[in-house]
């Protein structure tokens, strides 16, 4: 099945309902985001993201989300994952992404990381 990328709105209201169903009940998901980086090869960030996109979409399960947040960044929101199964799942993507250049990658796990989901800066931007 694939995923459609997502814009950052429906990626907002996601997260905000993870977080409460994940507080309410006791769940765990977490936040994966990759900011492509400016490389010396000439590619544009914009056709690195589509590449990745491309490569990241078919991979994952029909409950996660795949979202691209800005223009040089994409999120993951994997449901009922917690640290672990994060940390698993980041080290096939980065073998993914391996020869798309250089990638700013930030792992958030609930409950471990509850304050900083929380308070990220791509829940108030617009």
């Amino acid at each position: 099945m694939r995923h459609e990328a997502h814009d950052r709105a429906y990626l907002q209201s996601r997260i905000r309902e993870e977080l409460a169903r994940a507080t309410r009940h006791g769940r765990e998901f977490a936040l994966i985001t990759l900011e492509a980086k400016p490389a010396s090869d000439g590619v544009p960030v914009r056709q690195r993201i589509e590449h990745a996109l491309a490569l990241l979409e078919p991979r994952l399960r029909p409950s996660d989300v795949v979202s691209r947040a800005y223009e040089d960044t994409i999120v993951l929101l994997l449901v009922e994952t917690g640290a672990s199964g994060a940390r698993d799942a980041l080290v096939r993507i980065r073998a993914k992404l391996q020869g798309l250049g250089m990638w700013a990658i930030t792992l958030l796990a609930f409950p471990d990381d509850a304050s900083r989901i929380a308070e990220l800066q791509l829940l108030s931007a617009a």
